[in-house]
């Protein structure tokens, strides 16, 4: 399943560590409801703008909130999406230059084992889930095992890790029960 399959009308969904919107943006524009309330948090103030003007230019209307992830979020959720700073501090000197120039340390920085974001929204998830609700995370290609062991020890049910076009580990969900 995509979150598009899962979307419905007057859902709530939130976008943590939304960077320039682009997760969110899509999923508001492609879902087909003008309905469904969306909010992108982030704890970057210029990604914020970006995520703004994004969504002014494509039409979309969503909310955009400074948080250090979940400390200004309000509210349950439906749907939580989130792409979190995964690479491991070690690693990104080795990046490749348009990856290390292009994007802040701050989007990329997953701290010592590149799993510190995942661990944290995992924790602190439930809080802003309704029962039923589903937490999607983009990952890096090498820790679906580990994101979806994170999740099923938190106790998320029916975890799956999905593959991109490339054949790579590229996205995990699950649903709080």
């Amino acid at each position: 399943e995509s979150v598009l399959d899962i979307l419905e009308p007057e859902m709530r969904v939130l976008d943590m560590c939304t960077g320039s919107g682009c997760i969110l943006i899509s999923l508001l524009k492609l879902c087909g409801f003008s309905d469904i309330l969306g909010v992108g948090a982030d704890i970057s103030k210029g990604a914020l703008e970006v995520a703004r003007n994004n969504a002014e230019n494509l039409g979309v209307d969503a909310t955009f909130l400074y948080s250090d992830l979940f400390s200004e979020v309000e509210g349950k959720y439906d749907v939580i999406v989130s792409n979190p700073p995964y690479i491991r501090t070690s690693v990104i000197e080795e990046l490749k230059e348009e990856v290390k120039f292009h994007d802040p340390l701050l989007a990329l920085d997953g701290k010592e084992d590149g799993l510190y974001f995942y661990r944290r929204i995992i924790e602190e998830a439930p809080e802003y889930l309704n029962v039923g609700g589903r937490l999607y995370f983009e990952i890096g290609h090498d820790q679906g095992e580990d994101v979806s062991s994170l999740m099923k020890e938190a106790g998320f049910a029916d975890v799956t890790v999905k593959k991109d076009l490339a054949g790579l580990d590229r996205v995990v969900f699950g649903v709080y029960i």
